[in-house]
């Protein structure tokens, strides 16, 4: 996985969320009590999804305040912090400083759980000659070889789902797609809700979702919704999404809203389950970090922050598989589709 959300990241995401009121508020004090305080309240005040995760935010107050004292040193700041952070196990929590390992709250992106069961080299031995590419594989699309099934692969969702037009037109005849959304990091979902807009001939509705709007804890804005159009010429064929425990944030929007589509089948393994909008913010120290002001429920009434969007057919490939050279999920949906 590549860990992009790095300090430089989050210095711009807290940029972009910085209000022009919030710039003349006097800075809280720059010492360790302080700055878990200020972390803390923050979260209480702007973070959304403490029911979805099962969190009594106060509770953990009370288990790790006292941890931190007027003479905690830098490392043991980080240290009470980030394990105060693991409890919310949310992939769109961070912990950054200048020197330091970006910490993430979610612990298989943390630890990279399995991240090496997912390998590009290996996808691209399953493509014909002339399959394209972007760059740092933004995106990857070609035949399948020996089989009548195009494939396409999206790293983030951006300005990469351009691709989707010319991919439906390149392969007009196959028996099928794979979209493979598997260790997508994430992005501006819009662009695939703009983008696939062959692949649907009616108007769907995906998710709704609303943001904190004040320090109460029910100031929301309303619930907005979020729904795909069809535009272009429709593709009626069968596909099959792929998704790991790293399709994240935009890319399960992107899920979600492939999974309105009733010629699509979700394959392989359930995703990461942080779909709320991520904002930046800054300690007194210097220090960065990222939380969630938004929830999300899918079109289904049911939220799935904390637990994922499930597949419909399970499948991971093991370890003794991708060292052998074989990516048996992509396996598995080609046969399903040749």
């Amino acid at each position: 996985m590549k860990r992009t959300a790095n300090f430089l990241t989050l210095v711009l995401l807290f940029l972009s969320a910085v209000s022009c009121n919030q710039l003349f508020e006097e800075p809280p004090a720059n010492n360790p009590e302080a700055i878990f305080e200020n972390l803390w309240a923050t979260f209480s005040e702007e973070y959304a999804p403490f029911e979805e995760r099962n969190i009594d935010w106060q509770a953990q107050y009370t288990k790790f305040r006292p941890m931190v004292t007027a003479t905690s040193t830098d490392d043991e700041l980080f240290s009470v912090i980030s394990q105060m952070l693991a409890t919310l196990d949310d992939g769109h929590v961070t912990l950054t400083a200048p020197g330091r390992d970006l910490f993430i709250s979610n612990k298989i992106r943390n630890e990279l759980i399995e991240d090496e069961l997912f390998n590009i080299p290996i996808i691209k031995t399953y493509l014909e000659p002339g399959y394209k590419e972007g760059d740092e594989n933004a995106y990857l699309y070609g035949k399948i070889k020996n089989a009548n099934v195009a494939y396409i692969y999206f790293d983030y969702v951006g300005d990469n789902f351009f691709k989707m037009n010319d991919f439906l037109s390149e392969y007009p005849d196959v028996n099928g797609y794979i979209i493979d959304m598997r260790h997508n990091q994430g992005g501006d979902f819009t662009y695939c809700f703009s983008e696939i807009g062959r692949l649907t001939d009616q108007s769907r509705y995906v998710f709704k979702s609303k943001t904190k709007n004040g320090k109460g804890a029910d100031d929301y804005t309303d619930w907005y919704e979020w729904n795909i159009s069809p535009e272009g010429d429709y593709v009626d064929k069968p596909i099959i999404v792929l998704t790991d425990r790293y399709t994240i944030s935009a890319g399960e929007r992107a899920v979600m809203a492939f999974k309105t589509l009733p010629q699509v089948t979700l394959m392989g393994d359930t995703t990461n389950g942080a779909h709320g909008t991520m904002i930046g913010r800054e300690l007194a120290n210097g220090w960065f970090y990222s939380l969630v002001p938004q929830k999300v429920e899918l079109y289904d009434g049911k939220t799935y922050e904390g637990i994922g969007l499930a597949p419909d057919s399970y499948s991971k490939n093991t370890l003794s598989e991708i060292n052998s050279g074989i990516d048996m999920t992509l396996q598995r949906a080609i046969d399903s589709l040749n």
